[in-house]
């Protein structure tokens, strides 16, 4: 793991970088555009950070799972009257047999796991969803023509599978039907590249 990784392993350090470099207000549209959270549903949040996402949301049975001690140490601190959280790594067999959700949230994962470990993750996913819930996804992507300052951003990602947009939706389409999908270029402070999906079950 670089220098780079390791910083980002802090708690501190990762939220103030998400919070300079995302758009004001960005996150909470997000929210109410993608995820569309009502009161009362039931939502998993897989690589849930330090759970931030929570500031967005209203009363909503909540379980946020990271295999970064330390991130769920501050989730629990900041929101322990307000969701369960859970130390294990996303491929870790304990993490599907919780039930299921109306709401199965990948915020900044894909692009860390290899097309195998998408697939093995979103396979054992897809029982968790409800017939009427859907899963959202968002990551850095690539585009052609690219501005060059956003695919930079792409490239010199922490992670290392960073793809088109179109390749995350043909993994994607695999386990899930695709709802929306859209690529974003203001989700950041700097011109930037984002896949953003929302997958329903396959009837």
């Amino acid at each position: 793991m670089g220098l780079r990784s390791r910083l980002f392993e802090v708690p501190w350090v990762y939220d103030s970088f998400q919070n300079a470099i995302y758009r004001t207000g960005q996150r909470n549209r997000f929210v109410v555009d993608l995820i569309n959270p009502l009161p009362g549903l039931r939502f998993l949040d897989v690589g849930c950070g330090t759970a931030d996402i929570l500031k967005h949301l209203p009363d909503v049975d909540y379980l946020g799972v990271d295999s970064n001690e330390d991130y769920i140490n501050v989730a629990r601190t900041r929101f322990g009257q307000r969701g369960s959280f859970l130390v294990s790594d996303i491929r870790a067999s304990d993490l599907f047999a919780r039930g299921e959700f109306d709401r199965v949230l990948l915020l900044g994962v894909l692009h860390h796991l290899s097309d195998q470990e998408c697939g093995d993750l979103l396979s054992r996913l897809a029982p968790m969803l409800r017939s009427d819930g859907f899963l959202v996804t968002l990551d850095p992507a690539y585009e052609n023509n690219q501005n060059p300052i956003s695919r930079l951003i792409s490239r010199t990602d922490r992670g290392r599978f960073v793809r088109h947009h179109e390749k995350y939706r043909a993994i994607l389409g695999q386990y899930f039907a695709v709802e929306k999908e859209s690529v974003k270029s203001d989700f950041l402070r700097l011109p930037s590249c984002t896949a953003v999906f929302r997958l329903a079950p396959k009837s």
